[in-house]
């Protein structure tokens, strides 16, 4: 027998936090738990240290128990020589100072100063439940430990006392220590004593005290049993006291399974100790030092390195099964079921391991097997994989007996037939299919029923398992084809005929599509999700989601067929729910049919969608947000702390919404602490399976909320300016929501339906509440009780053919709105009264208003037109200039007096009778007709053609100007198609996609491919994916081989750019087959049914119809991606990076092809698809973590940038040619921000932001760059990130080292005489130029420190003169100039006027009479960024 290697004999040592701790912690636990108080409000102040100091080898290690997400940052940890007796406690460790090592994040930190960058892992992306340690050597080495794992050295030199320091910081606020062994003292060298160890040869096998925290021991260690089998599924690891020896045979046998989940017993050796190790949920989670084999295959170290090994699945074992596993002498590992050896596993196994068991999923209980008791005789029906093999051939059915074809309906319960698709297994007695190799196919996963579905009997399965390497998922439905007729496809959307399915939210017949978007997108089912089937006794075809009817699917569909299920794509594994559990048919009125009830008696009283949809009543749910209390029998809702919590308190109905169901709350209580308030919508997660966040606006999926008056869909903003705006409700206000019939949301005040806020919102959804902010407690109303709302009620017909136009909210400064936006007032002077219609008009479409009320106290009247001028680039309202015919950064026309003018230059003279002669009740509209042509209507009456050439999607405008004072639109928009007048889908007009098998879908790569059509200057390759222009620089037009379907994004890659030319890429979608394309030189010279960008303006059919549309695609560089979608609603969208840029256009043909042109600088590009982008390699032990924890979490999406900004690039060699300090900045990439046109517009930048408290404006400083300043102690101390206001302050190139030295804004007295630098803004001691008699008054005074809201007045060559700069790389001169971003405390300045002699707005959010701010207190600013603009 080898020896084992020697190892530490460890005692445990007490260990306790220092009763001396932070301003905000508080200890408990005797002294072993710490947590950060108010851990939402605070993010600092959460010191704690250990007891005493660290002994040589000791590792001090505590648990991550909880975070918050309401900061950045995480937990640090570290030493001090500093006792803690001693300490005048900082904010944070950061600021520990004589002889303190911190890790923060990946970064060391010595007395607050970074000694090394990329440290081991990243502290900031520790999970709840994670542990960190750390530890000083003999030889005065610090070590961090992180989960046990060693992170190698992190800093030398350590003296001898030192104390373990652990900061709660931003989401870290809660920790425990963990009993971490404590090396005996015996040798003086190490404090620890090496000692060879060899067990007793008699010493049994037995399992470990210590063990997953549901795990119970019996039988004196030798049987393990995990408890609450039927609530918890994991947790149930144990371990051996000792090492197994070297052929010494671990065995197991399997007791008691439950048939509640999925995967089963899980067995493997691993090199950690028990009495060290901190158990996870599952052992297929460790990333060290172990082996476990897991269902059919072999994992090392949490990932897959045998995916088919032995002829056994551990999850198909049964009662009395034994399992076990033996490591040999020369290292090789062998599992053994039931006796019979597996083969090798691994080699070169460690010499020294302990045998682990994971009694996980199915699996309860198991018993150590004696190796001296009689060998275990396996079963003689145990199935390994090759029997399984075997059966799917093999038309007979389960325990040997044949499954009937003709006469299937004698059988009682629905199972899975055993003949099934190639890739696909059936276990677990017929009830569960899965498909075994879901990581490395995506189809061949079909599988039949035993017999056919009776009428009204409902077929269900629970989706179980899924993956997310592919697209598509489960599909569902029913097949005239019997299992042992079938030839399997590899979909069953191939079978041309007797099947109906639901693929995705489409339903196909034969493979061809019938519906487009029916019911719930099964694609985004997950884990647990429901999805059923069922034929009605009318020969209608019904699927149901989570128990939700989804309406019917199809007409005529005969009795007798076999239910199928394709497990597709990410589903995995999906299990036949019990009819016991199932829910009972509705009819299509939403009521549940009498006859279906009575057919259905079997059913369990307690099904959801009984009691929720016909007899519960509208209440809250019991599960919600941290901060909110459910009270008055689920009726009311409150924010009990309102002034000291402001989120955390979400609430949701208990149960979901039926179509036209209203669901109102009345507001009873509001704060007047906060900004924001009530927000409120419609989601299709339930309760029981969200994990509350800190608002509802930061879920990204299946949500629908309102904030303010925006409208968002998982957590992106799709609308700007509705009707209703939340923040504006008071107490005592009604706010209802509803799903109507048609997928619509809506939104009542008061009664009054606010209008459409989103369409396409599917049904089984639930109502969501975020007390938010200022709004603290909600009561349901009784509005809510019996609020079905029947289509014929007149006051709320949703399918009402004409919605009323309205203004949009953005209008004129001197414009007040009223009547739902339907009244226009202009409430003082004679001009500044521009309001814009609320959507785009369509052809033929007239907008008409009356005028209600006029003035004779001005001359001129109202004035009419159409403009390329969207509602969403006039905020601020200043944007608006005082007329209609001023407005001219857009394409104008508009209607003055008797004139058409464009642009403000007359078009034409006398071209109808004039507008200054209407009165009140006169009628006034305009149109664009289809064929391009402007329309003026008087009093009904239609003056002809105003004007030519006119693009689509134009708004209207109207100018109350002069006597006109109020006016109401009077005109109804157009109705959308009924659902039989749309225009076909691709699938149903496309013969080329009917004839491509299922294999090839647009989620694949064959058809995600370049026409063979294309530019003559064209060359492709890569199966067609890449396109290379091969001369010149034109003629290189691509175009896609298949239509753009609805919702689906096409990216390329530019790889390739020729700096020789200039322009590059054009981008688009035309409406034209590629095939009968003939290609001009350019893109934009197609000109039939062409929408196409180029720079940054939009095309179409060749005309320029709009400039200054996202970041100029001249800028691109190599790597960056480009493309196109067109939405549900027929809007043509571009994306940069991965970025919306908003809507380009609207009503986009159907179908579209993809065109982009190869032109100028860009010569190749390549197609890219969702999973090239993602590179998802992950194997099955990175699965096993989401389907056992159901904690698969990506990280969160982040603003895309331009990775390699030149303008970026340019700044910095500036900036460093300045010879700074690289002290002074703070490396972290998050705060330093290009704010060039591309980059902004890239992130999606808002031009102005609040901040502060109060909170005040201020603009971001677009066209700048700006490079973070390291921020003092006192910044975080005083908050100065949230209470604080924000400002500019320009400077010269000569006083920027000053004012870092000096860490803040010097007033000018306080400079010593020849410092050549601008104090506050002005040079000393020369006389300042900006003082002078013309724009400086003579009793101002001089000696202050002088900003701005806005970098646009700091920035001045009065205050900021510019300096010549030779770019050291390209040689070329360019001219700088810099200013200071800084925070502000509010209430130490006073505002003026402007002092440059400017006679024209500077910015138009701020009035000139206060765009300079001015200070006198020290200490009142925070240095934040340097910023530098290069010309």
């Amino acid at each position: 027998m080898s020896q084992n290697p020697p190892h530490f004999v460890c005692s445990k040592m007490a260990v306790e936090f220092h009763p001396r701790v932070g301003a905000l912690v508080s200890v408990g636990n005797n002294g072993r738990t710490a947590e950060r108080q108010q851990p939402t409000q605070e993010f600092n102040n959460g010191l704690v240290f250990g007891r005493q100091p660290l002994r040589d080898g000791e590792i001090f290690e505590v648990r991550l128990d909880r975070k918050v997400n309401s900061w950045s940052g995480s937990i640090e940890v570290g030493v001090t020589t500093i006792d803690p007796d001693m300490l005048d406690f900082p904010t944070s460790a950061t600021g520990l100072r004589e002889g303190s090592w911190i890790v923060s994040g990946c970064s060391i930190l010595k007395d607050g100063r970074s000694i090394r960058d990329n440290y081991g892992a990243d502290l900031d992306t520790l999970a709840e439940g994670d542990c960190v340690g750390v530890q000083r050597m003999a030889n005065g080495d610090l070590h961090i430990f992180v989960n046990g794992e060693d992170s190698g050295v992190a800093a030398t030199g350590l003296p001898q006392r030192v104390w373990p320091v652990i900061d709660m910081y931003g989401k870290c606020c809660q920790i425990t220590l963990m009993e971490t062994p404590q090396a005996n003292d015996n040798d003086s060298a190490n404090n620890a004593v090496l000692a060879e160890t060899t067990p007793a040869s008699n010493d049994s096998l037995r399992f470990h005290e210590r063990c997953g925290a549901l795990v119970k021991l019996t039988n004196q260690g030798r049987s393990a049993e995990r408890r609450r089998p039927l609530d918890e599924f994991n947790n149930g690891v144990v371990i051996t006291t000792r090492a197994i020896r070297d052929h010494e045979m671990f065995e197991v046998r399997i007791d008691r399974l439950v048939d509640k989940w999925s995967g089963s017993i899980e067995m493997g050796i691993t090199t950690h100790n028990p009495a060290t190790l901190e158990f996870p949920a599952t052992m297929t989670n460790m990333r060290s030092g172990t082996i476990m084999m897991s269902g059919g295959g072999v994992l090392t170290n949490g990932r897959s390195t045998l995916r088919e090994y032995g002829e056994f699945n551990l999850d198909e074992l049964t009662e009395g099964d034994v399992v076990g596993l033996m490591r040999k002498s020369n290292g090789d590992l062998h599992f053994y079921v039931n006796g019979l050896d597996q083969g090798l596993a691994a080699q070169r196994t460690p010499g020294s391991v302990y045998g682990v068991v994971d009694l996980y999923g199915m699996t309860v209980k198991v018993t150590l097997v004696d190796p001296e008791s009689p060998r275990h005789v396996p079963h003689s029906d145990r199935i390994d994989r090759r029997t399984n093999r075997i059966l799917r051939t093999m038309t007979v059915g389960f325990d040997n007996e044949s499954v009937p074809c003709s006469g299937m309906e004698e059988s009682e319960k629905i199972l899975f037939h055993p003949k099934c698709g190639s890739h696909a297994a059936v276990i677990n007695g017929g009830r569960t299919a899965l498909r075994p190799n879901a990581l490395e196919d995506f189809n061949n996963g079909v599988i039949l029923t035993t017999r056919p579905l009776r009428t009204l009997e409902m077929f269900t399965v629970r989706i179980d398992k899924m993956v997310d390497k592919w697209a598509g998922s489960i599909e569902i439905g029913l097949t005239s084809h019997t299992p042992p007729e079938l030839e399997f496809p590899s979909t069953m959307t191939n079978v041309r005929s007797g099947t109906w399915m639901m693929t995705g939210n489409g339903i196909m017949h034969n493979g061809t599509t019938v519906l487009d978007e029916y019911g719930h997108n099964l694609d985004r089912l997950k884990v647990n999700d429901r999805v059923g089937v069922m034929r009605k006794q009318d020969g209608t075809l019904h699927f149901y989601v989570n128990g939700a009817d989804q309406g019917v699917a199809a007409h005529n569909v005969p009795d007798g067929l076999i239910a199928v299920v394709d497990l597709y794509g990410q589903a995995a594994q999906a299990t036949i729910v019990d009819m016991s559990e199932d829910v009972p048919p509705l009819s299509s009125d939403g009521e549940t049919d009498s006859s279906d009830v009575e057919h259905n008696r079997r059913f369990s009283p307690r099904s959801p969608l009984i009691n929720n949809c016909v007899t519960e009543e509208l209440r809250f749910h019991h599960l919600h947000g941290r901060n909110a209390t459910i009270t008055n029998n689920g009726r009311t809702a409150s924010r009990p702390n309102a002034r000291g919590e402001f989120n955390d308190a979400i609430i949701m109905s208990n149960r979901a919404l039926q179509d036209n169901e209203l669901f109102e709350v009345v507001i009873e209580k509001m704060v007047d602490r906060w900004s924001g308030s009530i927000e409120a919508g419609l989601t299709a997660i339930r309760p029981d399976d969200l994990e509350f966040p800190n608002t509802m606006t930061d879920i990204d999926y299946d949500t629908w909320m309102l904030s303010g008056s925006a409208v968002m869909q998982d957590g992106s903003t799709i609308r700007n300016g509705y009707q209703l705006d939340l923040d504006t409700l008071t107490g005592g206000s009604r706010l209802g929501m509803m799903r109507t019939s048609n997928g619509e949301m809506h939104f009542f005040v008061n009664g009054v339906d606010q209008g459409v806020a989103c369409t396409d919102v599917p049904p089984g959804i639930y109502a969501v509440i975020d007390l938010y902010g200022q709004c603290a407690q909600v009561s349901i109303t009784s509005g809510s009780e019996n609020s079905l709302i029947n289509g014929d009620l007149q006051q709320f017909n949703f399918t009402s053919p004409r919605a009323i136009h309205r203004f949009h909210q953005n209008a004129g400064k001197n414009v007040a709105l009223k009547n739902n936006s339907c009244t226009a007032t202009r409430v003082r002077n004679f001009n500044h009264g521009l309001v814009l219609s609320s959507k785009p008009l369509r052809s033929d479409e007239l907008f008409e208003i009356r005028i209600e009320q006029t003035s004779s106290r001005w001359s001129g009247s109202l004035q009419i037109g159409l403009s390329m001028l969207t509602p969403y680039e006039v905020t601020p309202t200043a944007n608006l200039p005082p007329s209609a015919i001023d407005l001219r950064s857009k394409v104008t026309w508009v209607m003055s007096g008797s004139c058409i003018k464009r642009n403000g230059l007359m078009l034409k003279e006398n071209y109808a009778p004039t507008l200054d002669r209407l009165e009140v009740g006169g009628r006034v509209g305009v149109k664009r007709c289809t064929d391009g042509t402007m329309h003026i209507v008087i009093n009904g009456e239609d003056m002809g053609v105003a004007a030519n050439s006119v693009p689509k999607d134009m708004y209207a405008v109207v100018d109350l100007y002069g006597r006109v004072e109020q006016v109401t639109v009077i005109s109804s928009s157009f109705p959308d198609l009924p659902e039989t007048d749309r225009p076909p889908s691709i699938s149903s007009t496309s013969t080329e996609s009917l004839e491509l098998d299922a294999e090839c879908t647009s989620l694949e790569l064959v058809c995600m491919e370049f026409h063979w059509n294309h530019g003559k200057n064209v060359q492709l390759i890569n199966d067609n994916m890449t396109a290379c222009r091969t001369a010149s620089y034109n003629q290189g037009i691509v175009v896609s081989r298949r239509p753009l379907p609805r919702m689906q994004l096409f990216q390329v890659r530019v790889d390739k750019l020729n700096p020789r030319w200039t322009s590059s890429l054009l981008i688009g979608v035309v409406g034209q087959a590629p095939d009968k394309l003939s290609f001009p030189l350019t893109a934009v010279g197609i000109k039939k049914s062409s929408w196409i960008i180029q720079g940054n303006a939009l095309f179409n059919n060749s005309v320029k119809v709009r400039e200054q549309y996202g970041p100029n695609l001249d800028s691109l560089h190599v790597g960056h991606l480009v493309g196109v979608m067109v939405d549900l609603n027929g809007c043509f969208h571009l994306f940069v990076n991965g970025v919306d840029q908003g809507v380009a256009a609207h009503d986009i043909p159907v179908p579209c092809y993809v065109v982009i042109d190869v032109y100028g600088q860009c010569e190749q590009i390549t197609i890219i698809r969702d999973d090239m982008i993602e590179n998802d390699n992950r194997e099955k032990a990175d699965m096993v973590d989401g389907m056992k924890e159901s904690v698969v979490g990506s990280p969160p999406i982040t603003p895309a940038v331009v990775r390699n900004c030149e303008y970026k690039n340019l700044c910095t060699r500036f900036k460093n040619c300045l010879g700074l300090p690289e002290g002074y900045f703070n490396p972290e990439p998050k705060y330093n921000l290009c704010y060039c046109e591309t980059c902004h517009k890239l992130r999606g930048d808002e031009p102005y932001v609040k901040r502060g408290d109060p909170p005040r404006d201020y603009a971001l400083p677009f066209g700048w760059s700006r490079f973070a300043l390291r921020l003092p102690p006192r910044a975080e101390m005083m908050n100065v990130f949230e209470k604080w206001h924000v400002a500019f302050h320009g400077t010269s190139v000569a006083a920027i080292r000053k004012i870092l030295d000096s860490g803040e804004l010097l007033i000018p007295g306080n400079v010593q005489p020849g410092d050549i630098m601008m104090a506050g803004r002005f040079p000393v001691p020369e006389r300042d130029e900006h003082s002078n008699d013309d724009n400086k008054p003579q009793t101002a005074d001089i000696t202050q420190i002088f900003l701005s809201p806005t970098v646009k007045y700091a920035g001045h060559d009065a205050y900021a003169p510019r300096y010549k700069f030779i770019d050291p790389k390209t040689k070329t001169t360019h001219y700088a100039t810099v200013a200071f971003q800084v925070c502000i405390r509010p209430g130490c300045y006073q505002t003026g006027p402007q002092t440059i002699g400017a006679n024209e707005p500077i910015d138009p959010k701020f009035d000139n009479n206060e765009i300079e701010w001015f200070t006198k207190e020290r200490g009142a600013t925070v240095l934040y960024g340097l910023l530098i603009k290069i010309e």
